[in-house]
């Protein structure tokens, strides 16, 4: 998203003996560990598993990496199944008997409990060899002997070429093939002798866990119910009395779950001390038990959500949303418990969103006349900038970061008159906040826990002074290296906003390969997961940038970036972002000279000046104007009714959530009713496509 700023403000620095002026630390890290979310497995073909376990707390990684290509210890792997079993210090009875393990090693606990479980045998002269690779069959050999397989007939059950009827643990291989814990590679082999990969000891274990011989499972998925009920009930029973005290559900939560529970603790806390109280109410509750295993379960909880927000002076806001909840559980040795929850909240409607840009000062909106259909407006208020900004901020801009390099501080550009204005016609406000395109300002800020920290307490703060009822998160221009990291601040923003019944968005541009900090610098999937909802930005095809002229975002293209951004983005999550300008192209001899981005209005009034040639380009979906003045041509690729809306009916043919426009005031009045109808007045693609055609 493009936005063109013209500020002169005063830098103001405080500076005494050389220090900044530095805020006092809060007691709330609203931290979820970063460690959960490894670095080096996104697109790696173990990644679900090693997601799964990591999320457990049984594998754990070096802080960042899963290093899922090394190759695993007997003492490693014997401490993740040790984890993954729930077994416990207490069970052990006596002495590790292998030679070469000593009370002072860190995998004592592990051997000591292996042992007693009779898991491990260990090797003929009395060791045990931790520091030994191991090999893909002594896994097997462990895994059968932990899921008490080892007395199982399942003879015949593997056909591999490298197992030989008269191998001598065929027995345990057709077992392990029966119960699902392998399958071996493509060229049907399994390799026994290998060691294995850290990889392929996550997906072993994971299968094992996920293991369906399950018995009683009608019983199981009837205790998983009312547990979910009363893990639910009870953290709003404490939410909704000003508590952070969610003891039930600190006691039955693990993981990330764990962690995630802890800052919501700390959110109740922060929002009792700046006086805002947050009342959230379930109902029409359903609860589906999806998936039942030996080790774990898997439920969707949908509900009505509504969310009454008190502040210190007396001023409310009451909104409804629907919620889903994609909640993963784990069997340990004291019953289930969970260890991740998938959040989201949604409108149950379209949503048709446009954004208002802010440059200096929020505009006068008492003589705008009402959009029709539109019921989200995003307003470009609150903004990052450092002190070497030419925008300049004020003394009075909180800062957020702070170096011998200089300071980060937020600039907020909000106006209540703006917020009553947009509640009284039925809009949703949801604040934009971003980076001011500096690729500097966001690595230092995202890369500082401190930082996420204080961004995230003055989004809270906005909420309360302007009543939002979402944040945008629109962060363009940041290094590739730190697309974890803006996940992160995402994911940390989102648990804490939903816990006041605000949504989180984040604005994401179409994949480029070649593009690291405009495109790769998102991970797409990790940010569909974070946040209530994702914004494709489906415009800017060419630009300033462009040797040749060309749409800004033609329909074939548009759809294909689409389509990319699917494979990792959830359909019913994702907003399709449509252009409300285009670009006048100037040319001579055939070469761009120039090109202007220029509003609707500005299109056809040159059309019309100029007595322009236009034809309809079925490829772009869009006319195209061109006029010749001195010698010079000029090109137009059309936006208005007609290639608006046929983009907008991508969100039938794709089942989307909605759409996002840049920006109100480029538009013409007539955009409004065509998206209104193109979004709520069809009962989905066919429908439009017949109403359409026939014209």
């Amino acid at each position: 998203m493009k936005k063109f700023l013209n500020i002169n403000n005063i830098l103001c620095i405080i500076a005494f003996l050389g220090i900044f002026f530095i805020a006092p630390l809060s007691t709330y890290a609203f931290q979820i560990e970063e460690s959960f979310f490894m670095q080096d497995i996104t697109g790696h073909w173990a990644e679900e598993s090693i997601t799964e376990l990591t999320y457990m707390g049984v594998l754990k990684g070096d802080g960042k990496n899963s290093n899922p290509d090394k190759m695993v210890t007997r003492a490693e792997f014997m401490a993740m199944l040790v984890r993954a079993l729930d077994y416990k210090k207490s069970d052990i009875k006596g002495r590790v008997s292998f030679s070469d393990v000593k009370p002072e090693d860190w995998y004592y606990e592990t051997v000591a409990i292996a042992e007693e479980k009779g898991i491990t045998k260990g090797n003929p002269d009395g060791t045990f060899s931790p520091n030994k690779k191991i090999s893909r069959e002594e896994i097997v050999l462990v895994l059968v002997r932990a899921m008490g397989l080892q007395d199982k007939t399942s003879s015949g059950a593997s056909n591999f070429r490298d197992i030989k009827k008269d191998y001598p643990y065929k027995a345990q291989i057709d077992a392990a093939v029966s119960s699902g814990i392998i399958s071996g590679y493509e060229d049907n082999t399994f390799r026994p002798n290998n060691y294995a990969l850290r990889a392929e000891a996550a997906i072993m274990i994971s299968r094992m866990l996920n293991n369906k011989d399950v018995q009683n499972v009608n019983d199981e998925k009837k205790d998983i119910q009312q547990f979910i009920q009363e893990y639910m009930n009870s953290y709003l029973e404490s939410k909704n009395a000003g508590k952070n005290e969610f003891s039930f559900n600190m006691q039955y939560s693990v993981g990330k779950e764990l962690d995630e529970n802890n800052v919501k603790s700390q959110a109740i806390d922060l929002f009792n001390e700046k006086g805002i109280n947050v009342r959230e109410t379930h109902q029409n509750i359903q609860i589906r038990i999806d998936t039942v295993s030996r080790y774990t379960a898997k439920a969707t909880v949908r509900y009505d959500v509504t969310y009454t927000r008190t502040f210190d002076k007396g001023a409310n806001r009451v909104k409804d949303y629907k919620g889903e909840k994609i909640i993963y559980l784990w069997k340990l040795s004291d019953g289930w418990k969970i260890y991740d929850t998938e959040s989201r909240l949604y409108q149950d409607k379209k949503i048709n969103l446009t954004w208002e840009q802010v440059a200096v000062k929020t505009p006068d909106m008492s003589g705008v006349d009402p959009m029709e259909g539109l019921n989200v407006i995003s307003p470009t208020w609150f903004e990052l900038r450092s002190d070497k900004s030419s925008l300049g901020v004020k003394s009075s801009d909180p800062q957020v970061f702070n170096n011998r390099q200089g300071s980060i501080y937020m600039v907020d550009m909000g106006d209540n008159k703006y917020i009553q204005w947009a509640h009284k016609n039925g809009y949703d406000v949801w604040g934009l906040f971003r980076n001011e395109f500096d690729i500097d300002v966001a690595n230092k800020v995202l890369n500082d826990s401190n930082s996420r920290r204080k961004i995230i307490e003055l989004l809270i703060e906005y909420t309360k002074k302007y009543q939002l009822d979402g944040i945008n998160v629109d962060f363009e221009n940041v290094y590739y290296s730190d697309r974890h990291k803006l996940s992160q601040m995402v994911r940390e923003m989102a648990v804490v906003l939903r816990e006041l019944g605000v949504i989180t968005s984040v604005d994401v541009t179409k994949i480029e390969p070649t593009s690291l900090n405009w495109s790769m610098c998102y991970d797409r999937r990790a940010l569909g997961k974070a946040a209530d909802y994702v914004v494709l930005m489906a415009y800017d095809q060419n630009g300033s940038w462009s040797k040749k002229s060309g749409s800004v975002a033609q329909y074939s293209w548009v759809e294909s970036g689409l389509k990319e951004v699917l494979e990792q983005v959830p359909r019913e999550e994702l907003l399709l972002g449509l252009p409300l300008y285009t670009r006048l192209w100037e040319e001579q001899n055939g070469k761009v000279v120039k090109t202007t981005a220029i509003s609707m209005q500005t299109a056809q009034d040159l059309v019309r000046q100029n007595n322009a040639n236009i034809y309809w380009d079925n490829q772009s979906g869009q006319y195209i104007a061109s006029y010749s003045i001195n010698n010079k041509s000029y090109k137009i690729w059309m936006e208005d009714t007609k290639s608006i809306g046929l983009k907008a009916s991508l969100v039938h043919k794709y089942s989307l959530a909605g759409v996002a426009s840049w920006r109100r005031g480029f538009e013409t009045p007539d955009i409004w009713p065509v998206l209104n109808k193109t979004l709520n007045g069809y009962d989905g693609y066919e429908d439009w496509l017949k109403d359409n055609t026939a014209k």
